[in-house]
């Protein structure tokens, strides 16, 4: 990057009150000449996150902020740059709007080479600001070769034809994990799933063949088949990397790994379960695939009410709070916004996870280890005695973790924790279930949510449409449904043709009043409680997931699949 002097930048940065005068002062003294290498150090050093810092640099310079790996990029062909340009010039086209191409630069003000790429490209160039690190990477990525088989499958079948992979002994096995063409197959395999931001890969055993799935935007959808003995080739490798028994087929397993894509580590965790024509692979992306960060509240997308309902519970010296939803809903997301929220430094905050999906500066993680008999009980216990002021549980799944999270919320700690439930009432009723006394649940709580994530429409193909009278009557009195428009994507290719770029999430949230809290003490049954919370305006799931459809930013037909229908109580 050119040599720049931002002093708004310095200024900017000053304003967040993120560093300490004296470490600022010396952090520009030794980049006085240079401020595009004081905004890296401030990032590495981890003072502000990624996406703010890159916000900053790019506000003070007069240019707009993107993070390359967290979106889709849709150029192909002639309006993409060769790979040894994007990396000698540190840019990378991301997508075609309206004539002019989209790029992000780590240097977006330089004219010169802004004119020059445009005649390279023979389009108009819109430029924006990306961070170096960001930009190397998205190019490693974008530009490995899509999942295209054919070769790969033919060497590989080749080299699988000497018989059972059952009937191997492990050095045949160990030797056959290992062969050039199983380790090409299966990397583009992550590197496919990585690209389109999956966060589960199936690989699936059925007669005489194999199928690979991906589910992308909470649907999963088929890939390629495979031949019978590629797609038990694969399983072998996923399994070695894993660290599983390669020679056991039979029973079911469970594992996890870290691979290195495009300079990111990406950590993965393995269940395999035997099935009737073979074993069934399913593979978690845990974590968001290249996401650098947690969301800021602003990017969970909660309604304004919500939002405030969330931010003033969490924000409470002590009690706790809980997220629950079923497994991928976003739980541990939104408690990291949370804590990203709440991270200063006269805090001493802590984590305990199974296992550690984001790691935050200046926070503390601990990951549960069954096999050393350190589980969530055994870790909490521990960590009440670190002297800690807010304490991430990832999941309340016994009566003892639930008794010592509710016990340290009462004696002066934030807990933040998920459960698993329906609804946002029942996870108030599971502590009582699974052990905890009501007199203890009632004045610990501090407020709980529930969550579900539906499809986000593509904003490059979004249309809008009125859906027809039979699900219009489902949701409007017939006098007013007629002038609401809803909204789809028609597919195109930023989306692969599906309609859907990402996910956002859907909330019920409940703040714990006093009426609820004698409620809660007193035993009352959960429709009390549900009608307690609709008393202080509490929005259900599916009118949180309406009012997003109507908004634009889902479908219809998503608000129906996450969501239950509702009775008046």
């Amino acid at each position: 990057m050119r040599e720049i002097k931002s002093d708004k930048f310095v200024s900017l940065v000053e304003e967040t009150g993120k560093i300490e005068p004296e470490a600022l002062s010396a952090m520009v003294n030794k980049h006085k000449s240079n401020h595009s290498n004081l905004l890296l150090d401030i990032v590495d050093k981890g003072y502000l996150r990624r996406d703010k810092a890159g916000e900053l640099w790019a506000r003070s310079i007069g240019s707009t902020f993107v993070d390359p790996m967290s979106i889709n990029i849709a150029c192909e062909g002639d309006r993409n740059l060769p790979l040894e340009m994007a990396k000698r010039v540190k840019a990378i086209p991301l997508y075609e709007f309206d004539g002019y191409i989209t790029l992000a630069m780590e240097d977006p003000m330089n004219r010169q080479l802004v004119e020059s790429l445009e005649r390279f490209l023979q389009y108009r160039v819109s430029p924006v600001f990306a961070l170096p690190e960001d930009i190397e990477q998205a190019i490693d990525l974008h530009y490995n070769t899509d999942l295209s088989f054919d070769s790969a499958l033919e060497e590989l079948e080749a080299i699988s034809q000497g018989g059972d992979l059952s009937e191997m002994n492990d050095e045949q096995l160990v030797k056959m994990v290992e062969s050039s063409e199983l380790v090409e197959i299966t990397n583009r395999m992550f590197i496919t799933a990585f690209k389109q931001k999956a966060s589960d890969i199936h690989l699936e055993s059925h007669k005489g063949t194999g199928l690979l799935r991906f589910r992308v935007n909470g649907h999963l959808r088929d890939t390629v088949h495979l031949p019978e003995k590629v797609k038990s080739a694969m399983i072998v490798r996923i399994k070695f990397l894993a660290e599983m028994d390669i020679a056991n087929a039979l029973t079911p397993q469970d594992g996890r790994f870290t691979m290195e894509l495009a300079a990111f580590e990406q950590n993965f965790r393995i269940s395999s379960c035997p099935g009737l024509h073979g074993e069934k692979i399913v593979i978690r992306l845990l974590g968001q695939a290249g996401q650098k960060g947690v969301p800021t509240f602003d990017q969970l997308f909660l309604a304004r009410s919500n939002l405030n309902r969330f931010r003033n519970a969490v924000s409470k010296p002590n009690g706790i709070y809980i997220v629950t939803g079923p497994t991928g809903s976003g739980k541990t997301t939104t408690l990291y916004s949370a804590l990203d929220y709440l991270n200063d430094r006269d805090r001493n905050i802590m984590t305990i996870e199974d296992p550690v999906e984001y790691q935050l500066p200046g926070i503390n993680h601990f990951e549960v280890n069954h096999q050393a008999g350190l589980d969530f009980k055994a870790i909490l216990r521990s960590a009440l005695r670190q002297d800690p002021d807010i304490i991430l549980v990832g999941e309340i799944r016994d009566v003892e973790t639930a008794k010592i999270a509710t016990e340290a919320a009462l004696t002066g700690h934030l807990v933040l924790s998920t459960l698993h439930t329906n609804n946002a009432i029942q996870a108030i009723l599971r502590l009582t279930e699974i052990g905890v006394d009501p007199y203890m649940v009632a004045p610990s709580i501090n407020g709980v949510m529930s969550q579900r994530l539906v499809g986000r429409i593509c904003d490059s193909c979004k249309e809008a449409y009125i859906p027809n009278d039979d699900v219009m009557q489902r949701y409007f009195i017939p006098e007013t449904y007629r002038s609401a428009s809803f909204f789809r994507g028609r597919g195109c290719k930023s989306c692969q043709m599906t309609g859907f770029s990402g996910r956002i999430a859907i909330h019920e949230v409940v703040e714990i009043s006093e009426e609820m809290r004698s409620m809660i003490s007193n035993s009352e049954p959960p429709f009390k409680l549900q009608q307690a919370a609709n008393k202080i305006g509490c929005m259900s799931l599916r009118v949180d997931a309406l009012k997003k459809a109507l908004l634009g930013l889902t479908t219809i037909e998503e608000v129906e699949r996450a969501t239950v229908a509702e009775y008046s109580l």
